[in-house]
């Protein structure tokens, strides 16, 4: 009787924990070895692409250095050239009502091989407009394009590179997106880079999109656990 009454308590103790990190997003650390659940774009013209590779060897392409970072797996997404290119990959998530916190985590390099950045968040056009050098990580409105400079870009978390040369291990992040999402609504994440001055790597890894609950929505799980198991212990009894 006691051993089913502990189960319990372990049983609504998981359901709590899965209530706090429900992903929102899909394949965010690319173990599928591919970009399941994700959109890869390039601008028309790009002289380079955006690979799944493994963490800590060369970059597919130029053969550049990486940094393997803690807890990467065995594959995470990079960008690498041989010319000119942009490149977006998004994904589209919703958020199921209002909620109290929404959480966006990744971890993420940069490696500028130029010599410095060039920055303007108005432009992702790195083939047919000026010099531009530089990597971003952006919440959408839904429907926007993957190159969207506009309006529908409504908040952007990350503009420029970890530093000129490298390579740099990957960076942890975790970012409160409640302002932006937390109303609920289906928006896109956005890691995108442009560059047109020197080889630019911009490695994702490790994405996740979680909603925290009420802390009365544990109180109440809580308390449903004990109460039902005092209930089981009473009826045995």
């Amino acid at each position: 009787m006691m051993r089913k009454a502990v189960c319990v308590v372990v049983i609504m103790a998981a359901l709590m924990a899965s209530a706090s990190q429900a992903d929102l997003l899909v394949n965010g650390d690319f173990e599928t070895g591919d970009f399941t659940g994700w959109s890869v774009n390039t601008e028309p013209g790009t002289n380079g692409l955006m690979s799944i590779a493994t963490p800590g060897t060369t970059t597919p392409v130029s053969g550049q250095p990486t940094v393997l970072g803690a807890g990467q797996g065995n594959w995470y997404a990079v960008t690498d050239q041989g010319g000119p290119g942009t490149y977006s990959l998004t994904q589209t998530f919703t958020v199921p009502g209002p909620v109290p916190q929404v959480i966006l985590s990744f971890d993420l390099f940069v490696n500028n091989w130029h010599t410095t950045d060039i920055v303007d968040l108005s432009r992702l056009d790195a083939v047919s407009g000026g010099p531009l050098q530089y990597a971003r990580v952006d919440i959408l409105a839904n429907g926007s394009g993957p190159f969207e400079t506009g309006a529908g870009v409504l908040a952007t978390y990350y503009a420029g590179s970890d530093g000129i040369s490298g390579p740099y291990a990957p960076t942890p992040y975790s970012i409160d997106i409640t302002g932006i999402v937390g109303g609920g609504g289906t928006f896109i994440l956005r890691f995108a880079e442009a560059d047109n001055q020197m080889i630019f790597n911009m490695g994702v890894d490790n994405a996740g999109i979680v909603t925290v609950p009420e802390p009365g929505t544990f109180a109440l799980l809580g308390l449903g656990a004990v109460g039902f198991a005092l209930y089981r212990r009473r009826k045995q009894a």
